[in-house]
């Protein structure tokens, strides 16, 4: 998931196109991350030292970890970190990278440092980006000060990757009293709690949602591809209903609805998340205890 966040940095700061980041993807897919290359990226091995042993081993009929180990630029624990990371998706988007001449290591690292700290992100939200655990992720994005909103969104999200598509990447949670949409799917709860929980574009990018779900090609937004959304949203509040229900929260479902070309109000907050399927933004509504008109 990672790759995703950090690629679309690097298209919208002109640093790939999307041509160029997508042979990126493709090509990772095949190839298995060197070791010397994982070592220059952890920063365990400089760019020299690493070439160094890479010479070596057209002589000598070694593995690069026990000749690294033997000149004394690695410790043994380090080498078993390194092949942990040979499966890593980033490692592996590394390797793509510098395969197809697009950067070096350095400046892929340089990079990543920027991407850092333009999103004032921490090491620890990195090392969590790099995770690719949701659970860990979607806080960084989502970082409200309603635990049940939290939770729901969690859910939600953790189900757009298991039913929808892994291919995602989200953007900072914001708050508004008035949204306008082309497209919107959504569904209330009422109860001990009131919850309006939606899924909201100004195209046709909720196909994104629809095509997979139902495992269709639906090409517009029409009754059929806005049931599919409506579908994978009950499923999720029910989950979450059900959640509720055993801490002894009582909450009923409405039917799930859709609308076009309207505007939601409310006096409360409406959060949205933006997340973004396979390149196209869907926004994540979501709104606990605030009356929501639609007009």
């Amino acid at each position: 998931m990672f790759i995703h966040f950090f690629g679309n940095y690097l298209i919208h700061t002109h640093k790939l196109s999307n041509q160029q980041f997508n042979e990126i993807l493709a090509l990772q897919k095949s190839s298995r991350v060197k070791l010397g290359l994982i070592a220059v990226a952890e920063n365990l091995l400089n760019a020299q030292q690493a070439n160094e042993i890479n010479h070596l081993q057209v002589s000598v009929d070694k593995r690069f970890g026990d000749i690294a180990i033997e000149k004394g630029y690695l410790s043994e624990e380090q080498v078993v970190h390194l092949l942990k990371l040979q499966g890593d998706p980033y490692m592996a988007f590394v390797q793509a990278a510098t395969d197809l001449e697009y950067f070096t290591i350095s400046e892929i690292n340089a990079l990543l440092k920027e991407y850092q700290t333009r999103n004032h992100l921490s090491n620890e939200n990195i090392t969590a980006l790099k995770s690719g655990d949701i659970d860990k992720i979607a806080p960084i994005f989502t970082d409200l000060s309603e635990p049940l909103c939290m939770d729901h969104i969690g859910l939600i999200l953790r189900n757009i990757m298991r039913f929808i598509s892994t291919d995602i990447y989200l953007e900072h949670t914001y708050s508004v009293k008035d949204y306008a949409f082309v497209n919107l799917a959504s569904q209330c709860l009422t109860g001990d709690h009131n919850i309006f929980v939606g899924f909201a574009s100004s195209d046709n990018s909720l196909l994104e949602i629809a095509n997979p779900y139902a495992k269709e090609e639906f090409t517009a937004l029409d009754e059929d591809s806005f049931d599919s959304i409506c579908e994978f949203i009950n499923c999720v509040n029910g989950l979450f209903a059900t959640r509720l229900s055993e801490e002894n929260v009582d909450v009923d479902m409405l039917p799930p609805v859709f609308y076009t070309d309207c505007t939601l109000k409310t006096n409360g907050h409406i959060y949205v998340v933006p997340v973004f399927i396979n390149g196209k933004r869907n926004d994540l509504l979501i709104s606990i205890n605030s009356a929501i008109d639609i007009q």
